[in-house]
């Protein structure tokens, strides 16, 4: 009878290694989980910091881009204004596509014509000693008034416009030994206005040949 007592005390006096083993179990399983959580976190964290610094850094570079191409406009603007002489024919503006040399039509063609007047010639051989001293890109758009036009050469104004920027082009190629490759030519016939169609005066100022020096 006393073994038997004995016996059964010992049995559940042992019983807390079962209960402390499972406590124990029970832990190591949480710090798992934890640890685990901690570890995702961690890693959203540095995905987040790597985030950050790409965005700052893509920022710094949009603004060194940016102050280089002020610094830059700002530069050909002063070699435009020191070589080129401004006058009723000739104009220097600023755009949102960059430096504008607008030149009136007068001065460069006769009436219906897209021959290059040889009294122009001085001009363009101004301006291209100018686009030399520089390497921006350069487009040459050809305007008109809203006369219309139509003989065998010229059928509209699209076309006339189209080979006095052309032609411009060539001359700057030849004579002034600009690259092709920052050239273009565009021609709008009377649909790029900046001046009333209806007044003499604005005809005058809508026939025009627009050499603008693209922002880089």
């Amino acid at each position: 009878m006393r073994n038997d007592y004995y016996v059964n005390s010992k049995d559940y006096i042992n019983r807390w290694v079962v209960s402390y083993a499972d406590f124990v179990t029970m832990l190591l399983a949480l710090f798992m989980v934890m640890y685990a959580v901690l570890r995702i976190d961690n890693q959203k964290l540095t995905q987040f910091q790597n985030k950050m610094q790409q965005t700052f850094s893509s920022q710094d570079v949009a603004n060194v881009t940016k102050h280089q191409a002020d610094f830059n406009s700002a530069k050909v603007e002063k070699i435009l204004n020191e070589n080129i002489s401004q006058s009723k024919s000739i104009k220097l503006l600023k755009s949102d596509k960059g430096l504008i040399i607008r030149v009136n039509n007068t001065m460069l063609f006769d009436e219906g014509s897209s021959t290059i007047k040889m009294d122009a010639e001085k001009t363009l051989n101004e301006i291209s000693k100018v686009l030399t001293k520089i390497d921006n890109p350069v487009i040459i758009e050809g305007h008109t008034d809203s006369v219309p036009i139509k003989n065998l050469k010229f059928p509209s104004n699209w076309e006339l416009s189209t080979a006095r920027a052309t032609n411009i082009i060539s001359y700057l190629m030849k004579r002034g030994k600009i690259s092709p490759k920052r050239l273009c030519a565009v021609g709008y016939g009377e649909y790029m206005p900046v001046a009333d169609n209806t007044s003499v005066s604005g005809r005058n100022l809508n026939r025009r040949v627009d050499i603008i020096v693209l922002e880089k």
